[in-house]
């Protein structure tokens, strides 16, 4: 891959150049005991480019005079000829420090920047003032103004396309003014930078780079090696690299990027895709801004004036609810513009939904509000949460600035009730109102018992829910939502931080959360004060039960012989009448009756039921047929 060097001023260097080698011809004349040659002639200096390089590595003169020592050695014959006086072959390491004032042992050490930045390579053959010493041959190609960039980093690189992705000015001018100038410097903190499209995030990179005068290359980690030998290698090439060219390093991480493979990366580094840098990086942490402003605008952009005008609530709640970048918007756009709304709506879902489910299990819901059965002043909650969360963005924007800021904004509803009356049900029917997907929280895979560990899943998983715009449930949430005990030792402690913790996500989280429970009062008190609804689910009444066994089975079942006024009798939760209709369906399918439900086959099923809760199975034939 061939790489083109920054714009160099490098003629004005000559006559500095040239006025360098004079002094270390006459030094080796002086110590070869012969006569001093010629001045050299400032317009035919063979390596001007040579100051350019010291200036970016910050060498000492000593260490720019070693390297100019050893490369006029190659590229002056005037030099060479000196130097043959000592013997064949490339100048010894005790000629060099002979003859460049001010070269020492410390700049001669294997982590000194010439041997570091692999400009200077030193034989390993003899006593080490015996032995040779010389100039790698891209930095002889470099100082004859030859650019390549090394073989192993091409073939790790990235090839980037010159289509430009927008970007936020004021990141960028962040990234450029954290990298500006460093190209000079070996320890350089590296920027993290924070987006959610991956590809935004290294657009921004490119343009901050370009901004500061530095090219970019773009390498993913995964093609990184894993061998600590084979990357500091890499690494090293890299650091000379950079130097030469005038590059700055685009590192794209992902979920399984080693933190090895982080450290020990030098000069303009940008960290892209990694949510965590290893906290000896230091890195400077900047976000690539995208606030709802943004993304309302960059809707309209997508869409055109017409389509704006004809959506502008509709597109007010996607920038509210979706975390998409500039470039997802644009290729919804273009893919979905001319489609419906619900077809636009759900394109913008699905580019959105979270890629880290490993805490949460994603339902696409399909119950419908109609579906589930409650008494009148639930019901009416119910539609009131739906409503509250489809004009929540309105809140977001009228709220935001005021002296809350934008914490506890969100909407926390508290489903409590005896299982099997409808609590995930209705969880569910209301992601399908809202046109969203159910990220149902894995309580038990949250906790840890490793210090920090708990934290970090549930940081995770608020995140995902924030990103992908879902509706985030808890269930069973008494497990973790439960009351802050006395501490009497580090477990207490511990646990109630976790609580603690916990409390702090739910008051930042701007988004819908669901939380269900059996013990209402198992939950910390300090969760009241964050709930925006609390929905009291009662086991059914006799009127509620006879709805329930009359859509407790498929359409496509015969259940014309069923007496459901009868069954209504049962004095039964919602999830066991929908166990018995399954258990009865089952039963039908394996008695030979086909597609028709029998009353005999409900009874035998609810008879197994009651047997599983510890219930007299005669209950069903004196509330059945009495």
């Amino acid at each position: 891959m061939s790489v083109s060097a920054i714009p160099l001023s490098v003629r004005r260097d000559g006559a500095q150049v040239a006025a360098a080698l004079d002094r270390l011809h006459a030094r080796l004349a002086e110590l070869a005991e012969c006569k001093a040659p010629d001045p050299v002639d400032p317009d035919t200096c063979p390596i001007p480019l040579l100051l350019e390089l010291g200036r970016r590595l910050a060498l000492s003169g000593g260490e720019r005079d070693c390297a100019l020592f050893a490369a006029a050695a190659e590229l002056c014959g005037t030099t060479a000829g000196l130097v043959a006086r000592f013997g064949a072959g490339p100048p010894s390491v005790g000629l060099a420090m002979r003859a460049c004032d001010g070269l020492d042992w410390q700049a001669l050490r294997p982590d000194g920047a010439l041997r570091r930045a692999r400009i200077l390579v030193i034989g390993d053959a003899g006593r080490f003032t015996e032995q040779p010493l010389w100039v790698e041959e891209p930095v002889l190609h470099f100082l004859n103004g030859v650019s390549q960039l090394a073989p192993p980093l091409a073939a790790l690189a990235l090839v980037i396309g010159s289509q430009s992705v927008p970007t936020d000015d004021a990141t960028v001018a962040e990234i450029a003014a954290r990298l500006r100038g460093t190209a000079a410097r070996l320890a350089v903190t590296p920027v993290a930078l924070a987006c959610e499209d991956v590809g935004e995030a290294v657009g921004h990179a490119i343009e901050g780079l370009r901004r500061a005068g530095l090219a970019a290359l773009v390498i993913p980690t995964a093609r990184l090696p894993h061998d600590a030998g084979a990357l500091e290698v890499l690494q090293n090439l890299w650091l000379r690299d950079s130097l030469l060219h005038g590059l700055g390093l685009v590192l794209v991480g992902d979920t399984h990027t080693a933190p090895a493979q982080l450290l020990g990366w030098t000069g303009p580094v940008i960290l892209v895709g990694i949510e965590a840098p290893p906290p000896l990086l230091g890195a400077h942490r900047v976000s690539v801004r995208h606030d709802r402003g943004k993304r309302r605008a960059a809707w309209g952009a997508a869409l055109g004036e017409a389509q704006s005008a004809a959506q502008g609530e509709r597109l007010d709640a996607l920038a509210a609810r979706f975390r998409l970048s500039t470039p997802a918007i644009a290729a919804i756009a273009a893919a979905h513009g001319g489609d419906t709304p619900d077809r636009l709506w759900a394109a913008a879902r699905d580019a959105a939904r979270a890629s880290d489910l490993a805490l949460i299990d994603r339902i696409a819901p399909v119950v419908t509000l109609d579906r589930v059965i409650l008494p009148d002043d639930a019901r009416r909650t119910l539609e009131t949460i739906v409503s509250a969360a489809r004009v929540h963005h309105r809140i977001l924007d009228q709220w935001a600035g005021t002296a809350a800021g934008g914490r506890g904004l969100g909407i926390a509803a508290l489903f409590a009730g005896e299982s099997g009356t409808g609590k995930t049900m209705a969880a569910e029917a209301v992601a399908q109102a809202l046109g969203l997907d159910l990220y149902r929280v894995e309580v038990s895979a949250i906790v840890s018992k490793y210090i920090g560990e708990t934290e970090k899943n549930l940081r995770r998983i608020f995140a995902a829910a924030e990103a992908g715009g879902g509706v985030l449930l808890f269930d069973e949430a008494d497990s973790i939502f439960g009351k802050r005990s006395e501490v009497r030792d580090a477990v207490d402690r511990y646990a109630n931080m976790e609580v603690g913790y916990l409390l702090q996500l739910m008051e930042s989280f701007s988004g819908l959360a669901i939380l269900t429970t059996n013990l209402r009062d198992a939950l910390d008190e300090a969760f009241t004060r964050r709930l925006r609804f609390l929905l009291h689910f009662p086991m059914p009444g006799i009127e509620e039960r006879r709805r329930i066994w009359q859509r407790a089975f498929p359409a496509v079942l015969d259940t014309a012989g069923l007496d459901v006024a009868r069954l209504a009798r049962l004095p039964l939760s919602g999830g066991i009448i929908r166990n018995i209709a399954l258990g009865a369906a089952f039963r039908a399918a394996a008695q030979g009756t086909g597609d028709t439900v029998t009353m005999a086959q409900v009874l035998e099923a609810a008879r197994e039921e009651y047997g599983k809760l510890g219930r007299p199975a005669a209950e069903i034939d004196a509330r059945c047929w009495s």
